[in-house]
């Protein structure tokens, strides 16, 4: 049996224990910030980050290794709860 992948939608990360590859949080220009109180835990965000920059899983708050993150905003545009908020970078 051949997978077909044109049918493919995307990707999930299953194996969390080695995350993206470079530090690339020194040229972002928008990060992501969690609001707790808007957040259920489900997941989806850690899942769907292509550089694995979010530990999380169903029933545990997600949290974002800011190293990895490279501000591209799926996370903030798939949360279902819309808990995450892209903000400007602070210039340091």
């Amino acid at each position: 049996m051949s997978l077909d992948k044109s049918v493919i939608k995307g990707f999930a990360l299953m194996d969390m224990s080695t995350r993206g590859g470079q530090y690339v949080g020194n040229w972002r220009v928008l990060m992501p910030e969690i609001d707790e109180a808007k957040c259920i835990a489900c997941g989806l965000c850690a899942t769907i980050c292509p550089e694995a920059a979010i530990a999380g899983k169903p029933k545990v708050k997600p949290k974002i290794d800011m190293r990895f993150c490279k501000g591209c905003g799926i996370c903030a545009n798939e949360c279902p709860q819309k808990a995450i908020e892209m903000k400007q970078e602070a210039k340091k």
